[in-house]
């Protein structure tokens, strides 16, 4: 038994937030959902569809970044999601930190019962299912039923959130990428074989491959320049070209530094 609780019982060191409910810890592998709580989720990670908990989630990060900062945090876990994460109980100077949280106004109850008795908030009752609610300042309130123990199958289903990249969102521009730039090559293709014919009638305009290009499909013109050795020579298309590119690349680097940094 106390080999069994050792496992379950660790420290973690240099907590850092992605959002005011999850947490990595450097010593430790992998992200951690604490136990009891539901917070404001970041830009794009609520799923469409789902009620997620209102409020500012920029101020939930960085409320939680407070309560842990500089600071060891003592951590049990508690259960594993079916995302790998584990989902723990940890505390900062002897305070809960997920019922801090509650008692902030940054986190609401959710998905397992939490007792908050001689921590930083009053006791709190797991909600049942998964559902919005404002978040009032904690407030005295009248006497409860006792707590409902969410069972396994509820447990399961509420910590089964999906991670906060939303990975099918990505599958759907990497897919609209991918045809965009078939429909570039297939224009400088298309713009090469009437070049050769003499067809100047039907020839497909600069403005056209320019626009094609600028919607994402610049690296398939720069492959089109290239292979078929079309526009290869034409200096002012190049430039013009080329300056698209590198605003894509610098919009490309901004939203992955935004994105790292939260």
């Amino acid at each position: 038994m106390l080999a069994l609780a050792a496992a379950a019982s660790f420290t973690c060191l240099n907590p850092t937030h992605h959002d005011g409910d999850n947490l990595r810890c450097s010593n430790v592998d992998g992200a951690m959902r604490l136990n009891g709580i539901d917070a404001p989720e970041m830009p794009g990670a609520c799923r469409p569809g789902r009620r997620c908990t209102p409020g500012d989630p920029f101020a939930a990060r960085d409320q939680l970044r407070s309560i842990t900062a500089g600071k060891a945090l003592q951590c049990v876990l508690e259960d594993t999601d079916s995302y790998g994460r584990r989902i723990v109980n940890c505390t900062a100077d002897g305070v809960n930190i997920s019922c801090a949280m509650i008692a902030s106004g940054h986190a609401v109850p959710r998905y397992a019962p939490l007792d908050c008795s001689g921590s930083a908030a009053p006791p709190v009752m797991a909600e049942a299912a998964p559902r919005a609610a404002p978040v009032d300042p904690p407030r005295a309130r009248p006497a409860e039923p006792p707590p409902v123990i969410a069972s396994p199958a509820i447990m399961a289903t509420a910590h089964s959130d999906p991670q906060p990249f939303p990975s099918r969102w990505l599958l759907i521009v990497l897919a609209a990428l991918a045809a965009i730039n078939a429909a570039c090559f297939a224009a400088f293709a298309i713009d090469k074989r009437r070049a050769r014919n003499f067809n100047t009638r039907n020839r497909i305009p600069e403005r056209t491959l320019l626009n094609l290009a600028l919607i994402g499909g610049s690296p398939a013109a720069w492959y089109a320049i290239n292979r078929l050795r079309h526009k290869s020579a034409k200096d002012s298309f190049k430039q013009r070209l080329l300056l698209i590119t590198g605003l894509q690349i610098g919009l490309l680097i901004g939203g992955l530094y935004w994105w790292l940094t939260g």
